[in-house]
C-alpha cells in the first residue's frame, strides 16, 4: 500500500509555498478517506454559471455532448445541497485546460482531453473561483478529491496527424508511444501503450515508463496539490498505465488517491490498488448491478465476488464503493423500482469501502451511455431535497457517521456475509456488542410481508434493535433467532438500540418495549417526461404491516416471533440470473470485444466519446 509523507511533503514545499503564495494541502491519509462519503460532481452538469438561475428548464445539448455552462462558483452555491445528504468529501471534473475546438465527439466538458496541464479550463472559471471553492468546502469541513488524467493527452484530429507542438508540457513526440489502437482488452502491452479515443478525437497516449515523463508528472502534481490545497485525487483511465508508474507519483502528490480501473477480474484490478493506494471498486459494481437491476438477479454472484476480492485485494474497506458514475448508465435506466434503488444504494454505504454517490443518483435519474444520457444536467431536476432518494442517502450518511463516531475501527472493520438466499443477503459488520447489521433484497417493491429468520449476527438472546431505516424496535429471539420484518423490498439497517443515544436517528429516543410497526411508508413511482425525457416520478405512500397468526392462532407478524413464516421469495423459490461473474472491462474510453487465453470472450464495452 502506498504512504503519504505528508509533513515531509510538505516541508519540502514550504519555500516554494511561500513565494508562489500557494496554500496548504491538507494531506489527507487513506485513514481520513475512509471516514468520508464522497459526492461526485460533473462541473459542466451540475450547477449553471454561478447558481443564481435557478431555472430547471436552462438547455443543454447532452446528446451532442457540449459544454453546458456548469462553473466552480455554481458548485460553491449548492454546498448546502451535497452536505443535506451528509456529504463531507466532493470530487469534481478535472481543472486543466482542454482541447477548445466542437469535434465529431462533442466538446471537452468532461475534462478528460487536457492539452495544457499548466492552464485551467476557463469554460469553469477562473482560478480565483476555484480556490474561493475549495476554501469554502475546507471551511465546513469537507475535502476535496480532484480528477485528473496522466494516460494521455486530447488531440482533435486523427493519432497519425498529432501536432505535438500545441500540448504542453509534453510538447515532442518523443513522450507518446507510437500510434496504435486499443483492441486487445486482454492483453496488458496493448492496454497500456496503445491509444484511446477515435480519428475525430485521438487520445495520445503517454510513455509514462520514462523516467523524464515520471519527473514532469511529479512536479506538476506536487504543484497542483499545494497551490490549490487538494486533498485527494481520482486518477483517470489508470488501468492504462502500467502499475509501476504510480508510486513514485503518489510519492509526489503526497494525498491518497483512488484509481479509475474499470477491470470485472479483482485479482488483475487490485494490481493497480496496491500500487495506487485505491482503486473504484468496478469487481464488485458489476455484480452488484446485476443483483438488484431485477427481482431475478444474482445475490450469489454478488457473494462470491464480495468473498474473492478480500482474498484478491489487500484491503477492501479503503476501496471506492459505487453504483453509479458518469461512464456507466444510471440504475434507474435498468428499472424503475424504487426499492431495488434503495438496495443497491444501501450497500454502496454499509458494505466495505468508501461510499460514493454520483450527482443526480439521489433524484433517482435515468440515462444511459450512448448518447451520454447519464450526464444530463442535475439542475433539470430542481434539487429536490424532499426526493426519496435524496432523504435514504441523508439518512445512511447520518448512521455511517454515528457508527464511526462510537467505534474507531469501524472503517477498518470487513463486513461479513451471515445470510444468503436467492432474492436476499445479510450482512454483518464490527465485533460482537458494536456490529452493524445490513439485510438487503431484490423482491422489488411490490413484494408481500415476510419475516427473515437469521443468525451469526452475534446478538444476545434479548438485545434490542433499533431498525434505523423505520425506526422499529426488533428484539433478539429467546433462542438467539433474528427475525426481520421485510416489507415491499425495502433494506433493513440493524443496530443496537443503546447504542444510538447522542445522536439524531430516530430521535435517540427509541425504547426497546414499543411494538414493530403498524405499517410501512414505501415509494410509489410512475413514468412521466420531464424537459422532454423520459424520467421517474415517486410518491410516498403508507401501506399497513398486515399480521400473520400461526397454527396456533397466535400474532406472527412480530419481530420477535420464534418461529417465522418465510415466504417463497425468501427462500428464493424463483429463479437465480446466471450471468457471467467477472465481466472483463478496461478504461471507459475503451471500446472493442476481443476474446484473449484466460480472459471472458466478450467484453462489456462503452462509448469511445466524451469520455
Amino acid at each position: 500500500m502506498t504512504s503519504f509523507p505528508c509533513a515531509a511533503h510538505l516541508l519540502s514545499l514550504s519555500l516554494l509555498a511561500f513565494s508562489l503564495f500557494f496554500g496548504t494541502a491538507s494531506c489527507a491519509s487513506a485513514a481520513q478517506w475512509r471516514a468520508r462519503s464522497i459526492y461526485q460532481v460533473l462541473t459542466d452538469r451540475f450547477v449553471h454559471g454561478d447558481g443564481s438561475d435557478n431555472s430547471t428548464s436552462i438547455p443543454c445539448a447532452v446528446e451532442q455532448g457540449l459544454y453546458c455552462g456548469g462553473q466552480w462558483s455554481g458548485i460553491k452555491s449548492k454546498l448546502d445541497y451535497i452536505q443535506g445528504m451528509g456529504f463531507d468529501a466532493v470530487w469534481f471534473s478535472p481543472i486543466t485546460a482542454q482541447l477548445p475546438q466542437r469535434t465529431g465527439d462533442g466538446e471537452a466538458y468532461t475534462g478528460y482531453w487536457q492539452q495544457d496541464m499548466y492552464a485551467l479550463n476557463s469554460n469553469f472559471g477562473t482560478a480565483e473561483e476555484l480556490k474561493d471553492l475549495i476554501s469554502e468546502m475546507h471551511s465546513r469541513g469537507m475535502y476535496i478529491m480532484l480528477d485528473l488524467v496522466v494516460n494521455h493527452f486530447g488531440y482533435a484530429g486523427p493519432g497519425w496527424d498529432v501536432d505535438y507542438s500545441v500540448l504542453n508540457p509534453f510538447n515532442d513526440r518523443k513522450y507518446y508511444h507510437n500510434y496504435c489502437t486499443v483492441d486487445d482488452p486482454g492483453n496488458a502491452t496493448n492496454t497500456e501503450v496503445c491509444w484511446l479515443g477515435d480519428w475525430k478525437v485521438s487520445l495520445a497516449d503517454l510513455r509514462t515508463e520514462d523516467a523524464d515523463v515520471q519527473a514532469m508528472f511529479g512536479d506538476w502534481i506536487e504543484q497542483m496539490v499545494a497551490n490549490y490545497s487538494i486533498d485527494g485525487l481520482r486518477i483517470d483511465t489508470s488501468i492504462n498505465v502500467e502499475p509501476s508508474f504510480f508510486p513514485g507519483f503518489m510519492d509526489s502528490a503526497g494525498v491518497f488517491a483512488v484509481g479509475e480501473v474499470m477491470q470485472g477480474d479483482d485479482s488483475l484490478a487490485c494490481q493497480w490498488a496496491d500500487s495506487i493506494g485505491s482503486i473504484l471498486n468496478y469487481p464488485i459494481y458489476y455484480p452488484l448491478t446485476r443483483a438488484f437491476k431485477s427481482t431475478e438477479g444474482s445475490i450469489g454472484d454478488l457473494v462470491a465476488t464480495i468473498e474473492s476480492a478480500k482474498a484478491n485485494c489487500k484491503d477492501t474497506t479503503v476501496l471506492g464503493s459505487f453504483s453509479e458514475n458518469h461512464d456507466v448508465p444510471r440504475f434507474a435506466n435498468y428499472t424503475d423500482d424504487m426499492a431495488l434503488a434503495k438496495n443497491i444504494i444501501a450497500y454502496t454505504f454499509l458494505a466495505d469501502g468508501i461510499p460514493i454517490i454520483y450527482q443526480g443518483q439521489e433524484q433517482h435519474m435515468n440515462g444511459d451511455i450512448s448518447p451520454y444520457m447519464n450526464r444530463a444536467p442535475l439542475w433539470q431536476t430542481g434539487y429536490d431535497t424532499t426526493a426519496p432518494v435524496y432523504q435514504h442517502i441523508a439518512t445512511l450518511n447520518t448512521f455511517r457517521q454515528h457508527a464511526i463516531e462510537q467505534s474507531a475501527n469501524y472503517t477498518t472493520s470487513v463486513n461479513e456475509v451471515i445470510y444468503q438466499d436467492l432474492h436476499s443477503l445479510g450482512m454483518r459488520r464490527r465485533p460482537t456488542g458494536e456490529q452493524v447489521i445490513t439485510v438487503l433484497n431484490n423482491n422489488g417493491v411490490t413484494a408481500a410481508y415476510f419475516l427473515l429468520e437469521m443468525t451469526g449476527h452475534g446478538f444476545k438472546p434479548g438485545t434490542h434493535l433499533t431498525e434505523i431505516l423505520t425506526c422499529a424496535s426488533i428484539t433478539v429471539n429467546a433462542t438467539g433467532f433474528l427475525n426481520v420484518p421485510m416489507q415491499a423490498g425495502t433494506p433493513k439497517l440493524l443496530y443496537p438500540t443503546d447504542l444510538l443515544h447522542n445522536s439524531t436517528l430516530c430521535n435517540s429516543t427509541t425504547n426497546p418495549s414499543n411494538p414493530p410497526p403498524s405499517s410501512t411508508t414505501l415509494t410509489e413511482t410512475q413514468s412521466t417526461t420531464l424537459n422532454g425525457r423520459p424520467t421517474v416520478v415517486s410518491t410516498a405512500i403508507v401501506m399497513p404491516i398486515p399480521a400473520t397468526t400461526t397454527a396456533g392462532g397466535e400474532p406472527q407478524g412480530t419481530a420477535g416471533s420464534t418461529e417465522p413464516a418465510h415466504s417463497h421469495l425468501a427462500l428464493g423459490a424463483g429463479p437465480a440470473l446466471h450471468e457471467p461473474n467477472l465481466p472483463m472491462m478496461v478504461s471507459a474510453a475503451m471500446a472493442a470485444t476481443v476474446a484473449s487465453a484466460g480472459f471472458l470472450a466478450s467484453a462489456e464495452l462503452l462509448g469511445q466519446g466524451n469520455l
